[in-house]
């Protein structure tokens, strides 16, 4: 092979791939800039929940680059309010989504689960997916003695219906049919 002349413009900076060439070393990685476009696309990442280390990746760029290029400057904070703003904007979308899926604009039909998914996150208390516990001495002022008793009672059979063991159950060998029984 020929030995490539540095001064020529038309020789290659480096040798071609091939198989004479394998012992050189191999080309640096060559390292993406971090500009305003990679900074939305990293925000819009970790929008959705990926880690910043992941949205780096993503985005084609080392994760200790981006942590290092973010801690200079006060980076770190800016960052943090773009951040809050690609939440905020990417919750208010989803959030007018359910409520088009809900109202049945631009769907075929109206879909009840949207409304009561708005509820849900509208009053967490009322509507939300907790189990819902009954404290009945909020209700003792409309209840007479009788019925608060009443209701007592049926809560305490409930709960040892609900805490009783399970009936036996009857194994096969158990079972005798009765012409073998009357066999033996």
């Amino acid at each position: 092979m020929k030995k490539p002349d540095a001064n020529n413009p038309e020789t290659p900076a480096q040798p071609p791939d091939t198989t004479e060439a394998c012992n050189t070393p191999t080309r640096a990685k060559v390292r993406r800039k971090i500009d305003a476009e990679v900074i939305a696309s990293m925000a819009k990442a970790v929008a959705k929940m990926l880690t910043e280390s992941e949205a780096a990746r993503l985005c084609g760029i080392e994760p200790r680059h981006w942590f290092e290029w973010k801690s200079r400057a006060g980076r770190d904070i800016r960052f943090a309010a773009l951040l809050e703003q690609v939440r905020a904007s990417r919750i208010n979308h989803l959030l007018e989504r359910v409520e088009k899926s809900a109202d049945g604009i631009d769907t075929k039909f109206p879909d009840f689960r949207a409304a009561l998914a708005l509820l849900k996150i509208t009053d967490q208390k009322r509507f939300g997916d907790s189990p819902a516990s009954v404290n009945i001495n909020a209700f003792a002022p409309l209840l007479t003695d009788a019925q608060i008793a009443k209701v007592e009672a049926l809560f305490l059979k409930s709960k040892a219906i609900a805490s009783a063991p399970a009936p036996k159950q009857i194994q096969a060998a158990e079972i005798v049919p009765e012409r073998v029984a009357k066999n033996e």
